[in-house]
């Protein structure tokens, strides 16, 4: 007598999931989708530190297998490929307004690792355009369950969700950053005691807000006071109420943020020229051009 069986990719498929559902935080809500054909087993709701649901929605490919084959690349980190995923798919990955990652579940070890998908794109371009299936990287480093890989997700996660931000304000800082430039050197040497007029307060605001915007895309340190620390000093400085901050205030802040746009400067034009240059090459050749004539801009520089 002869009875069904469970076929073992049915099995690597359930075992998959269980693995997956004990490595992610608990917090996170998890939502399969009954049609899969499609390249997306389910979509995953981030909840914040204070366990509010904010809308963070990822998509997720989750695939299995008996053991993950690692390459060392050093003392602490070994890197792994996993291949064969359809043009098809990743095409339709990419045309997702969510942030898309591969997870892959290693059967024998029980641990996740992730891929970020649409930024693994962008770095490898050419083959995604021509070939018909393409391969991913995994780190042992991004592992879910882990502080560290935790961290490393979320961090990813962020810059995928900030992707057009990221579009907008480094169009606006290659377009403007002569401007910039001058207004955060000049400004370092006026009169300490002048209050700052609204037009040079809106300008001095813009320009902390771009760069602070673009050094989280970048996974760069801030290390700036915030906004409201920087108008809450000057308030308890001066005490004016004709003027939210002075000049003193432009010397003391404008020097470390002359360093940051230096730093910001050459992260970006390294991701668009460089990192990313074939993606930005196809999807956006006026921006991927203004970054190439920029150059490198040194510390000092001094505008036109």
């Amino acid at each position: 007598m002869k009875f069904p069986k469970r076929s073992d990719t049915h099995i690597k498929e359930s075992d998959s999931w269980k693995i997956l559902k004990s490595r992610c935080p608990a917090e996170w809500i998890i939502r399969e989708v009954s049609e899969r054909d499609y390249g997306i087993d389910c979509y995953i709701e981030l909840v914040n530190r204070d366990n509010e649901v904010t809308g963070d929605l990822l998509s997720v490919q989750l695939k299995g297998t008996d053991n993950i084959k690692w390459r060392v690349i050093n003392e602490e980190m070994k890197e792994a490929t996993f291949s064969g995923l359809a043009a098809e798919t990743i095409h339709y990955w990419m045309n997702l307004s969510v942030p898309v990652f591969l997870f892959v579940a290693d059967l024998n070890s029980r641990n996740v690792y992730f891929a970020p998908v649409k930024k693994q794109v962008r770095s490898q371009y050419s083959k995604y355009l021509n070939q018909d299936s393409m391969s991913f990287t995994l780190t042992n480093v991004f592992q879910l369950g882990n502080t560290l890989g935790n961290i490393s997700f979320r961090a990813h996660y962020s810059e995928e969700r900030s992707h057009n931000r990221f579009i907008a304000d480094i169009r606006m800082l290659l377009v403007h950053w002569q401007r910039y430039l001058e207004f955060i050197q000049d400004y370092q040497c006026l009169d300490l005691f002048l209050g700052a007029e609204p037009d040079e307060e809106l300008l001095f605001v813009h320009i902390y807000e771009t760069l602070y915007t673009l050094s989280q895309c970048l996974f760069l340190d801030w290390g700036i006071d915030s906004l409201a620390d920087i108008f809450t000093k000057d308030k308890e400085t001066w005490k004016d109420s004709a003027y939210s901050l002075h000049c003193k205030t432009f010397s003391e802040v404008l020097p470390t943020i002359e360093a940051k746009f230096y730093e910001v400067v050459d992260k970006a034009r390294a991701r668009l020229t460089r990192d990313e240059a074939e993606y930005w090459k196809h999807t956006d050749f006026v921006l991927f051009s203004m970054a190439k004539k920029l150059g490198y801009l040194k510390p000092g520089f001094i505008p036109d």
